[in-house]
């Protein structure tokens, strides 16, 4: 196995978990949009509760703009994008120039979609630059323990906010599943408790509440 320093298993660790948030939270937030053009609620509160934010949003309206394309919010899925770029930099060596050009697109597109009126088209754009990222990064990568620890790290991402959100609920084992596999391609080095727990419930059909498994997942790695 090619070893990878700390410092950039770190980084290519929370560039999965980054381009896997925004993915989802992007998809999530086209769902609200479609929502408020058809007059339904956005439950904004009952979200920012189970995401662990606080809630500033006075309306759906406001939340579905501002937790959107609000730079000054930590929490918004602008901030995270940039966070995704931000790593994607640093590791511009490792990742190649090509496919970073796909995270500064997917970065530029939700940038174009915060001065739309009406940005479901430019919203689509990220999930396209996203995936196409995902593509390339398979292909350019040369370190198959650089690739799986970015995996590792987007399969973090994604179980914690199928828990969160209950998105999916079918295909929690199958994805935990997935997650156990691929953390044993890598050097990462998992908390023994936390992975216990997720070995349990997933392979040994050991029962465990989403909390309990939320806490193993966003516990399984000090990084």
């Amino acid at each position: 196995m090619d070893t990878v320093t700390l410092s950039k298993q770190n980084r290519l660790f929370w560039l999965g978990r980054y381009a896997t948030r925004t993915y989802i939270t992007v998809r999530y937030m086209m769902e609200q949009l479609d929502a408020l053009i058809d007059e339904k609620p956005v439950d904004y509160e009952a979200f920012c509760r189970r995401m662990g934010i606080p809630c500033p949003y006075q309306s759906g309206e406001d939340f579905c703009r501002r937790y959107l394309f609000d730079k000054n919010d930590p929490n918004s899925v602008q901030a995270c994008a940039e966070a995704m770029l931000g790593n994607g930099m640093t590791l511009r060596e490792t990742i190649t120039s090509p496919t970073l050009a796909y995270l500064q697109m997917a970065e530029s597109a939700l940038e174009l979609a915060s001065r739309s009126e009406a940005p479901a088209v430019e919203l689509q754009w990220v999930l396209d630059d996203i995936m196409a990222f995902r593509g390339s990064f398979d292909d350019n990568v040369d370190t198959e323990n650089a690739r799986n620890i970015a995996k590792t790290g987007g399969l973090v991402e994604r179980i914690s906010l199928m828990l969160r959100l209950d998105l999916q609920p079918e295909r929690l084992k199958p994805e935990l599943c997935k997650l156990l596999n691929r953390l044993y391609k890598t050097d990462l080095t998992p908390q023994p408790g936390a992975l216990e727990v997720l070995t349990g419930y997933a392979v040994k059909e050991q029962p465990a509440g989403p909390a309990t498994l939320l806490a193993a997942v966003e516990g399984l790695f000090i990084l």
